[in-house]
């Protein structure tokens, strides 16, 4: 291990060099800087100007990972990471201690939502991503000994977003989209802060340079050497397995963010009639001291000892949120017009007089909550957009160690790393009317493949009698690199006698050989967004890449799948929020551009369609 006299001072790695499986560790980065880490099964790569984690046969921490360092702890220095992960709900199922569950590929059979139906501990729940600050270039058990992002799996949603603290595991946004994500943890003079963007729609994150606020660890990891590391445990779910992508890597020392950074109020001591150390004079008002910065703050963080309470989004005493902590109860409450509405509540968990860490997000639409790192009233955000836009901030009883940050910072320029693949079409090239003549149909879309029928629906088209096979009808495409379709789906209604099923979608088609397809996958056990890459006649059935959207896709509801592509990426969209990402060559190694020559509608043949209707479809260039 180096000495501190010979610590980094700054990296950044853009991975502008391929590298073969198995040499990453060891290989010089971008800045000459030596690539630390452990690669135990030969799975790591550098391609097409990205590093690549390939899935592991034995998943599992201490096993998969990069790593820059050692740096000297300091306030200010941050560490930045654009990245895609495999799948954001990779997770597996411990059969027993030590004995990965295997698929008939060898692979770990990411599991198999069977056993999370009914009840869920974490010791079912598998994390599968660490990025953060690490004791170790080779940490065994990074959430333990590192500060970090955590994504973890989880039975229902697509994943969940954590963070590694000192003292564990601080859950902060459920139901994270596979689309890309720059993840930002910055050191302070004492702990850290974590902060995140992504792409235009995302529900939970700004788009970039624009990052979000989204949790503090109050406390140090203890070693004055850390390592920047990304670490993977394991890729697939559902029997799907894709790789991991990383962009780019960046550690620079950010002198703005040497003290207080991006807060509005930091108070370790806060008392009526003092200056608090930023933000203003406490003043009395209404429901306790108050402080009234320049903007809302979107992350709130403080101690309460019982009986105490947070407040904000203060507008006057008769307009304000407030979390109450007293020693039988948390209650979420909302004054409004000079009535109160409990929001929710619940016993307090932990009923005695020790301090306990509070931390709210609020986007000024939702509110995620959480006590001491565990969510509070719900795992699910609660809705509440009134006084979004109020900034006020109070506290009243015994509270320490505020800290109020704004919604969304801009990234400093050194901290840049490129901006994600986001493009949509301009101009609107075909847009039929799908519930015409029978006998017009076919002059407009030709079979393409499969034995399925295009039939008229009510208010559009079906395709019948497709089985499990792949039906697709299209029509020729002029602008071989670009194109941009959209449709609305009508999924069927749930039938006794029949188990409703959705498997409709969108093709992009060079050939039999080579072409996309995007569809819906809707049935009694899933509700996902599906891609299926076939090129060069070969398509894997484990490495399609999907994308879980419960809680947007239901029987009997139209909705809108949007697919944009050029011919080497492909950003999908459902009810215009993006919901999974992906390069050609993510999904094989060393693909070809498609040639898009056709567009059309289709079946994916992975299960059966029992009746979705299509109901408009435009296509744009």
């Amino acid at each position: 291990m180096k000495s501190l006299k010979s610590s980094l001072h700054q990296i950044q790695d853009r991975f502008t060099k391929d590298v073969l499986y198995g040499e990453v560790v060891g290989s010089a980065s971008d800045c000459g800087v030596i690539r630390l880490g452990v690669d135990a099964e030969a799975r790591i790569s550098v391609e097409s100007g990205a590093l690549r984690f390939a899935p592991l046969d034995t998943p599992g921490w201490g096993r998969q990972g990069i790593a820059y360092g050692p740096f000297v702890r300091q306030a200010g220095l941050a560490f930045g990471v654009f990245m895609l992960n495999g799948h954001n709900n990779s997770q597996t199922f411990p059969q027993h201690a030590g004995t990965p569950h295997r698929s008939s590929r060898g692979r770990p059979c990411p599991n198999l939502k069977s056993p999370f139906k009914t009840h869920f501990s974490s010791t079912l729940l598998q994390e599968n991503l660490a990025v953060g600050w690490f004791d170790h270039p080779v940490p065994i058990q990074p959430l333990e000994t590192g500060q970090a992002f955590v994504m973890q799996g989880h039975p229902t949603a697509n994943g969940r977003l954590c963070a590694a603290t000192v003292q564990g595991l601080h859950h902060l946004l459920l139901d994270i989209p596979n689309i890309p994500i720059y993840f930002l943890s910055v050191l302070r003079e004492k702990g850290v802060i974590f902060y995140a963007g992504s792409i235009t729609g995302n529900r939970h994150l700004p788009a970039l340079p624009r990052l979000r606020p989204l949790a503090i660890d109050p406390y140090d990891l203890g070693p004055s050497a850390l390592y920047a590391g990304i670490y993977q445990s394991i890729l697939g779910e559902n029997g799907a397995q894709a790789d991991t992508r990383v962009y780019g890597v960046r550690v620079v020392h950010v002198p703005e963010w040497q003290g207080y950074g991006t807060a509005l109020i930091v108070d370790p001591q806060p008392q009526l009639g003092r200056k608090a150390a930023l933000g203003g004079v406490w003043q009395l008002e209404g429901p306790g001291r108050l402080l009234d910065p320049k903007e809302p703050g979107g992350l709130f963080h403080v101690r309460l000892t019982a009986p105490a309470s947070l407040i904000w989004r203060y507008r006057d005493p008769d307009h304000y949120l407030a979390l109450e902590l007293s020693p039988q109860e948390v209650r979420l409450h909302l004054r409004y017009g000079g009535k109160l509405y409990v929001l929710a509540r619940e016993p307090h968990p932990y009923p005695t007089q020790d301090p306990h860490w509070v931390q709210v997000l609020d986007d000024g639409q939702a509110l995620n909550i959480t006590l001491d790192g565990s969510p509070l009233f719900s795992e699910k955000p609660v809705l509440e957009p009134r006084l979004g836009q109020e900034t006020g901030v109070g506290l009243k009883g015994q509270a320490a160690d505020l800290e109020v940050h704004p919604r969304e910072i801009t990234l400093p320029p050194t901290l840049e790393l490129g901006q994600p693949w986001q493009a949509k079409g301009q101009q609107t090239v075909f847009a039929p009317y799908l519930n015409q003549a029978a006998e017009n149909l076919l002059i407009t879309w030709e079979p393409t493949m499969g034995p399925g029928t295009l039939m008229p629906a009510e208010g559009g088209l079906t395709i019948e009698a497709a089985g499990l096979e792949r039906t697709v009808y299209t029509i020729p495409w002029n602008h071989p690199n670009f194109a941009d379709l959209e449709c609305e789906i009508l999924p069927p209604e749930k039938n006794r006698k029949r188990q409703a099923q959705s498997r409709a979608g969108v093709c992009f088609w060079q050939d039999a050989q080579h072409h996309l397809l995007v569809a819906l996958s809707l049935d009694e056990t899933e509700q996902a967004v599906v891609g299926l890459l076939r090129f060069a006649g070969y398509e894997d059935p484990h490495s399609k890449v999907w994308t879980q959207v419960t809680g947007r896709l239901y029987y009997g509801v139209p909705v809108r799948l949007r697919v944009v592509c050029d011919g080497g990426q492909f950003q999908v969209y459902l009810d215009d929020e993006p919901v999974l990402y992906r390069a050609l060559r993510d999904i094989y190694p060393g693909a070809d551009r498609l040639q898009i020559r056709r567009v059309g509608l289709a079946l994916s043949g992975y299960g059966e369609d029992t009746g979705s209707i299509f109901r408009t479809w435009i296509a744009r260039k």
